[in-house]
């Protein structure tokens, strides 16, 4: 088995670890995107609350 074998086996394994870094960066990223649209969801809820408060103290006066 000569440096040519040794070479291959090198960069395959650097392929596989650049893959894998990237894959858990992408992981993250998706997670954070994930986060951010649960708090404009939540954001959304609690405008569309505060609404129907103040409609219905505006319906009590």
């Amino acid at each position: 088995m000569g440096l040519f074998f040794y070479i291959t086996i090198v960069i395959g394994l650097s392929l596989m670890y650049y893959a894998y870094v990237k894959k858990l960066d992408h992981s993250i990223k998706e997670k954070e995107l994930e986060l951010e649209e649960k708090k404009v969801e939540l954001e959304i809820k609690k405008l569309d609350n505060t609404n129907e408060r103040q409609d219905q103290e505006t319906e009590k006066q």
